[in-house]
């Protein structure tokens, strides 16, 4: 597969139909709202879409629990899994996942939003930020919901920033603190 979205409808028509987050450091099933024993739950497949020479990733986990024999997808549209959950369940995750070359790196959006290379960044990097938890979010193509978006500031627009900006020292995180926010400027 070489489509984000081609590989989730993949996923969901084979009953993977649960929505898994990783919340706090735990894994999230976000219907139920309980957590998931990461050293309990069955990796069906992992699979790792990479655009150009890496400088964009995106990770999607299947997932069995066998404890309540649900199948759900674990989707990491931003390549962050490995910062954000506990080391035993990276480790996991990534343990046999398979690499393909995605399909869209010389399209100039994803998912519906305007992607933003390392070397637009770099011109004006102070420009963008990284908004997590807002609910003004667009809708995610997946079905699910997006937990972080970039932001462009002076567009006032979402943006698909790509990995390599993602992981860059310089952008600027802005977790949502409710009606108070008004302004990214």
């Amino acid at each position: 597969m070489t489509d984000v979205l081609e590989a989730v409808q993949s996923f969901i028509a084979k009953g993977y139909h649960r929505e898994y987050r990783v919340k706090d450091g735990k894994l999230v099933d976000l219907e139920l709202g309980s957590t998931l024993d990461p050293c309990g739950i069955q990796i069906d497949a992992a699979l790792r879409l990479e655009s150009g020479d890496g400088e964009d990733a995106s990770n999607i986990y299947a997932i069995t629990d066998p404890a309540t024999a649900h199948k759900g997808l674990l989707i990491d549209a931003f390549d962050v899994f490995h910062e954000i959950c506990p080391r035993d369940l990276s480790e996991r995750l990534v343990a046999d996942r398979e690499t393909a070359q995605a399909g869209d790196q010389d399209l100039p959006s994803k998912h519906g939003l305007r992607k933003v290379y390392k070397l637009e960044f770099n011109r004006d990097p102070e420009r963008y930020i990284l908004r997590e938890g807002f609910p003004d979010f667009p809708p995610c193509p997946f079905g699910q919901s997006f937990s972080i978006l970039g932001f462009d500031t002076a567009e006032q627009e979402y943006v698909w920033l790509v990995t390599s900006i993602i992981r860059d020292s310089r952008l600027i995180r802005v977790p949502y603190q409710g009606e108070d926010v008004i302004s990214d400027e």
